[in-house]
């Protein structure tokens, strides 16, 4: 009985979308606190499985990571939720990939739990899901979310309906948090014990 109150997210899956430019810690952090409570991630992306992608910190170039399937061979239905990391070149390069797009569409259109941090928010506009919806994010995308139909708030952690969004890196212990809530939320999640 203990095996499974401490890995609550066995057998969910969860997919994480980025490319080159992404925050590395905005990628790790989450990747990391998921996989420790039992989810299986998966890193997609609009390269093609077995390339990498090149993360930042801030600025500096920082690790890269394997690709591990291209997101036009991923279907939404494959998995419980999905996680966008921000990073600024990462989410604007993203918004040029249809495949990529009409994926982060597919988790709406599922309702799916959805998690977008710092500069990730930037697809949701393109997706169609930020309209009416309240969410935060870095506060240079206020005025696109606003302009997009969103109610923006500066707050550590936004949770409307099945999307969750953070503002920055030090917002990842929330965040992950939320996340994590979220997919136990989800159907099929066996909660464990709750005595």
């Amino acid at each position: 009985m203990e095996q499974v109150s401490s890995r609550p997210l066995e057998g969910k899956r969860v997919a994480m979308l980025m490319t080159d430019g992404v925050e590395q810690i905005e990628y790790t952090s989450p990747r990391s606190y998921l996989e420790e409570r039992g989810a299986t991630v998966v890193l997609l992306s609009p390269k093609d499985a077995g390339e990498e992608v090149q993360g930042f910190n801030h600025l500096q170039p920082g690790d890269k990571f394997k690709v591990e399937m291209n997101v036009r061979d991923a279907n939404p239905t494959d998995f419980d939720a999905l996680v966008l990391p921000g990073g600024v070149a990462n989410p604007d390069n993203l918004r040029m990939s249809r495949e990529a797009i009409d994926f982060i569409r597919g988790f709406s259109v599922e309702d799916k739990p959805v998690g977008a941090i710092c500069h990730g928010p930037w697809t949701l506009i393109d997706a169609g899901i930020a309209t009416a919806k309240h969410m935060t994010s870095w506060p240079s995308l206020k005025k696109d979310l606003i302009n997009a139909g969103a109610e923006w708030t500066d707050d550590e952690v936004v949770i409307d309906a099945r999307l969750v969004t953070s503002r920055k890196p030090d917002d990842l212990p929330a965040f992950n948090d939320a996340m994590a809530k979220e997919l136990m939320l989800a159907p099929g999640t066996d909660p464990g014990p709750t005595a």
